[in-house]
């Protein structure tokens, strides 16, 4: 198990150590995680007063209870990995002999610590497993009998935060699908409307085309009349022009 630090209830990586050149010393994680470790089985001792303290705890604080034994024990377990470590490899840390003594006391007394709280999780598992026997063989006391009521209540209302959840899911996926679906729709709408400015500019440079076709044919055609044709060939090219307008318009 690799050397971590812990928060209560579970294990946390700590700063990695490191080496920060060939034949350096590396950084030394110790007194962060003393503190943390600390910290945590202050917390774990003050949780199973508490604990003592209760005349009928609840299956949730038995829970918690052993939820907090376990990682503390982890942590330690860690401390002690850490400390063999820095002790088979005295030349990559900056540690004297006596601080080392020092850290082995401190992590020795965390163990006697443990011990007694494991002792107390031990007890708590055979309650626990006391009372599952004789929900099985249907021993009717009713200190068991409310407990097993508790445990179903318990039971419906983690069921019911469960489907409430998966509600909540659905219609977050229902969002999801009704905005791809949007999103689907503006992209044809944009290619619709793309395509049909497309035929509009392609109508234009045929109209465009066109006019100038005529332009020229009336150029022409002006050129080799006289002033009464060219009159009239200017009324009709207008008459034209007016029609391809309106024509483009519609």
């Amino acid at each position: 198990m690799n050397p971590a630090s812990h928060s209560q209830g579970g294990a946390a990586v700590p700063p990695t150590v490191t080496a920060t050149a060939a034949g350096s010393t590396r950084e030394d994680p110790w007194p962060q995680m003393e503190k943390q470790v600390g910290g945590m089985l202050a917390d774990l001792n003050a949780q199973m007063q508490r604990f003592r303290d209760t005349a009928m705890p609840t299956v949730i604080a038995e829970n918690e209870l052993l939820e907090a034994v376990g990682g503390c024990s982890e942590a330690v377990e860690d401390m002690r990995f850490a400390l063999d470590t820095a002790m088979e490899h005295p030349e990559s840390f900056a540690i004297t002999a006596e601080e080392l003594q020092s850290r082995a006391e401190r992590i020795r007394g965390w163990e006697r610590d443990m011990m007694k709280a494991q002792q107390v999780a031990e007890k708590v598992k055979a309650a626990q497993r006391k009372r599952i026997m004789a929900q099985d063989g249907d021993i009717g006391d009713g200190g068991v009998r409310e407990n097993s009521d508790f445990l179903r209540q318990e039971h419906d209302i983690q069921l019911s935060m469960m489907q409430q959840d998966d509600q909540t899911l659905d219609r977050l996926s229902s969002g999801i699908h009704r905005v791809k679906d949007t999103a689907v729709n503006i992209q044809d709408e944009l290619n619709t409307q793309e395509h049909i400015l497309d035929d509009i500019d392609r109508g234009m440079t045929r109209v465009q085309m066109r006019l100038e076709g005529a332009m020229r044919k009336v150029s022409k055609l002006i050129d080799s009349t006289s002033d009464r044709g060219k009159m009239i060939c200017i009324a009709v090219l207008f008459l034209i022009l007016v029609i391809l307008i309106l024509f483009v318009l519609r």
